[in-house]
């Protein structure tokens, strides 16, 4: 394997803390508070994920010859709790593609499911639930 980026970020203060780039060029205050406004780690994740499966996405359409246009993913990542008090995270990745028909939006769908960095990491570890409109 060859390494083509390293992404750096450094945790301060845990679920109400911050995370912020070495360079200071990225910097996040966290809370858990639940007010309008507030960061938390699931939407960092649900950011990346859903960036990162939308690249894929749009790959997958290019190589089974689909044309994206206004292509849009929304990402929601959900911090779930057990009852015994554990935790554990579910990814929803919906994805508006104008003009796709319901058997295309599917496949190209599943196809950036496979490719995608974020999906492989996770698979078998968190319920990740694919859809669009």
């Amino acid at each position: 394997m060859k390494t083509i980026h390293v992404a750096e970020m450094m945790a301060q203060g845990g679920r109400d803390g911050t995370v912020e780039a070495p360079d200071g060029d990225f910097r996040v205050q966290l809370a858990t508070d639940g007010q309008p406004g507030s960061v938390t780690p699931e939407h960092l994740f649900a950011g990346a994920y859903g960036a990162c499966y939308l690249g894929a996405l749009e790959n997958a359409a290019r190589k089974a010859h689909v044309e994206l246009k206004g292509v849009t993913l929304v990402a929601r990542a959900h911090l779930e709790e057990d009852d015994r008090g554990g935790y554990s995270l579910s990814v929803e990745l919906r994805a508006a593609m104008p003009g796709v028909k319901e058997a295309e939006a599917q496949h190209i769908m599943n196809l950036a499911h496979q490719t995608c960095p974020y999906s492989k990491a996770v698979r078998g570890n968190i319920n990740v639930t694919l859809s669009f409109d």
